[in-house]
């Protein structure tokens, strides 16, 4: 009798490392299909840019503006998270917000997300950021279950968005009856 055969599978090894130049075409895979999963959900920010010249110059033109890293388990990418600093003027501090954090279905038993948030945690610390944020739908049970892991404060708010697109701004102003 063959016992290997009997033998349970080892999860595979996963690996969680800054995006890189070279990972530049993995990552925006990672970011669109993790956008057509969420579309309903990003419908008030407009469509994406197909065009990534921003979100490489963020990542890698000085001064960064942004930060991602990939997850990755038998030399696939599996995941990503991303993440930007803010400023709170009451609190006189930066704090790093993350932007998102995605790991294919298939891949999330494995706690890639947790390994992704840590990443962000770190360099929150390096930069001597006052915290760590980040946001999503009252209604996301994967980030409710995120957050409940990591024992993040949960803070029910509203948020707003104000498009400054050329076009959006035009359509909503002949939408107003009011406006002259």
């Amino acid at each position: 009798m063959n016992t290997e055969a009997l033998a349970p599978l080892a999860p595979p090894a996963v690996a969680v490392r800054p995006v890189g130049r070279e990972d530049a075409a993995q990552l925006m895979q990672l970011c669109n299909e993790h956008a057509e999963q969420i579309a309903f959900e990003r419908l008030p920010y407009g469509p994406t840019r197909q065009d990534p010249l921003e979100l490489l110059e963020a990542l890698f033109e000085p001064p960064l503006r942004a930060w991602a890293w990939l997850g990755h388990a038998e030399g696939e990418a599996i995941g990503y998270a991303a993440a930007t600093v803010g400023f709170s003027v009451l609190e006189r501090a930066y704090y790093l917000q993350l932007e998102q954090l995605h790991v294919r279905a298939s891949w999330r038993a494995l706690g890639v997300d947790l390994l992704l948030l840590q990443q962000a945690q770190a360099l929150a610390v390096r930069l001597g950021c006052l915290n760590l944020q980040w946001q999503a739908p009252a209604w996301s049970a994967a980030v409710r279950q995120l957050s409940s892991r990591t024992r993040a404060t949960r803070i029910e708010t509203v948020r707003y968005v104000l498009p400054l697109h050329a076009r959006a701004v035009m359509d909503s102003n002949a939408a107003d009856p009011g406006h002259v």
